[in-house]
């Protein structure tokens, strides 16, 4: 019992500050130890470790820099690319609409030249040149052109189409 009241006359805050000096000495300890081992060129673990620690994050970020500009530069070069295929691929489609307008411009067109020069077709040959015409008038619509060449060879076409049906 006498040992718990002596315990209960410690002035507690007097060893609050005699631990904190402690700490604060071995702390200081520590730094002048560390200063000089700097200074003399010892180098311990721990300091080796945390040097090492240090350059491997430098040489991930300067990696993670030169990933990111490479990342850049090929989205670039993928953006540029993209855009020359969209290019190649709307010439293509051009050369390809151009190309299938002419042909069926020449099939009716030279229909009926043969059609004024005498030449008799049958009922399925009539539909045919006037699915030719649907067709090409629907391409020109879809691509907003103006047709303006075979109206009036049409024109004809259907009415020799029309005295062919009358006359049977």
């Amino acid at each position: 019992m006498d040992t718990i009241q002596e315990l209960l006359k410690i002035d507690f805050s007097y060893l609050l500050i005699s631990v904190f000096v402690i700490l604060l000495s071995i702390k200081l300890m520590l730094s002048l130890l560390t200063y000089f081992m700097e200074q003399f060129g010892i180098e311990t673990k721990w300091m080796r470790s945390r040097r090492e620690e240090h350059e491997l994050l430098l040489r991930t970020s300067a990696n993670l820099a030169a990933l990111q500009k490479k990342h850049t530069e090929d989205s670039e070069l993928s953006d540029r690319q993209n855009e020359e295929i969209r290019k190649d691929v709307r010439k293509l489609t051009d050369m390809f609409l151009e190309e299938t307008i002419d042909g069926l411009r020449w099939k009716i067109l030279d229909s009926c030249s043969a059609l004024s020069n005498g030449r008799q077709y049958n009922r399925e040959m009539f539909d045919h040149i006037i699915h030719m015409y649907d067709k090409y008038e629907k391409i020109m619509e879809e691509n907003n052109m103006e047709n303006g060449l075979i109206e009036e060879s049409i024109q004809f076409v259907r009415d020799k189409y029309r005295k062919y049906l009358e006359n049977g």
